[in-house]
């Protein structure tokens, strides 16, 4: 943790986690708060065996999560860490856009819920007559589905909950790691999968850091009008902000009319959501980190000046910064947990 993390002592719930994977004891349960580091707990163990030569756990990871801006960021990530250690250890990314392991035979591949299924199905259009090679590479891995609440709507819950109890049954490591799931929702998914008392892992933990919340009578937007006080656009302009919205028409006429409220640059405002093309998304991604707090090798990087990012639910759960102001609408609550977390995310903020 420390050498390769810059982590100085890890949490008890990531010791935890590393006990249970050390011990072959899948399959593991991982609920843990927004920023409290699940993915340094989970790759940590994985890592290790390229540190000591000894890959008792599995020969590769598949890193799922639900949504393509999810991927290319933590895939970020991981390759900052894997770089520590060697640097032939390849993290590759396989979605729609970024299709670079179709089958799953890199050391570590991030992908996303619809390509897994697909490389699990033989049914991947990008494989040619190879069909089984996904599937052989998804059975000798060890395999991470992280944001896992996200996974609620009907159609996808039977898809994953089937991917669970096939992978329990055909004795393939795996590890759910979530922050904000409800009960129902994890009674459900694990209704056939036997737990034990060491396999759910709770980190019960305290970051010291404390959100002051407010309720606007005005709602953000209605009407066809954006409405924001202008105690609220002062705010705004002295805080790293993130705005976060239920449509995407909502998003892009709160990105213009604080463009023109504030007169403010390309340089200070970025706006995000799943219509832009690849090259475009990837490139305002890049940007919405450079505007708000994040972290750099475990240290905290403050940008200078005015920064706004402004968003739909594509920013809701996995990336990895801290907002010093957060303004959201209304949304179910463990989506308003989920934006909270990208505000006053690291200890002490």
């Amino acid at each position: 943790y420390k050498q390769y993390f810059n982590i100085d002592s890890p949490y008890e719930y990531q010791i935890k986690v590393w006990q249970q994977v050390n011990n072959l004891n899948f399959p593991l349960l991982l609920k843990s708060p927004t920023g409290s580091g699940k993915t340094e707990a989970v790759l940590a163990p994985f890592l290790s065996q390229f540190v000591d030569n000894d890959f008792y756990i599995a020969p590769r990871m598949i890193y799922v999560l639900p949504m393509r801006v999810l991927v290319n960021n933590v895939a970020e990530r991981i390759k900052k860490y894997v770089k520590k250690i060697s640097p032939y250890i390849s993290v590759e990314i396989q979605h729609g856009d970024l299709p670079d392991a179709p089958f799953f035979i890199s050391d570590i591949v991030v992908t996303t819920l619809d390509q897994f299924f697909y490389g699990f199905a033989r049914s991947s259009k990008q494989v040619g007559h190879h069909f089984d090679m996904p599937a052989g590479a998804i059975a000798s891995s060890i395999v991470i589905f992280d944001e896992a609440h996200i996974y609620r709507d009907s159609f996808t819950f039977s898809i994953m909950r089937a991917l669970m109890e096939i992978l329990y049954k055909s004795h393939v490591p795996f590890i759910l790691m979530t922050a904000t799931m409800p009960e129902s929702l994890e009674k459900s998914l694990f209704e056939n999968i036997p737990l034990s008392d060491n396999q759910k892992i709770i980190g019960d933990i305290k970051l010291n850091s404390t959100l002051k919340i407010t309720i606007e009578r005005d709602p953000l937007y209605s009407n066809n009008e954006v409405n924001i006080s202008k105690s609220l656009l002062n705010k705004i302009k002295n805080h790293k902000t993130l705005i976060v919205v239920n449509q995407v028409k909502r998003a892009q006429k709160i990105y213009k009319e604080l463009k023109i409220q504030l007169q403010l640059t390309d340089e200070q405002i970025v706006l995000l959501h799943s219509r832009f093309t690849r090259i475009d998304k990837e490139t305002h991604e890049k940007k919405a980190l450079s505007l708000i707090p994040h972290k750099e090798e475990g240290k905290i990087i403050i940008p200078k000046n005015v920064g706004i990012v402004v968003s739909t639910q594509v920013l809701e759960a996995g990336i990895d910064f801290s907002a010093e102001l957060l303004l959201t609408e209304l949304a179910p609550a463990d989506s308003l947990v989920q934006r909270a977390g990208r505000c006053a995310r690291y200890e002490g903020e």
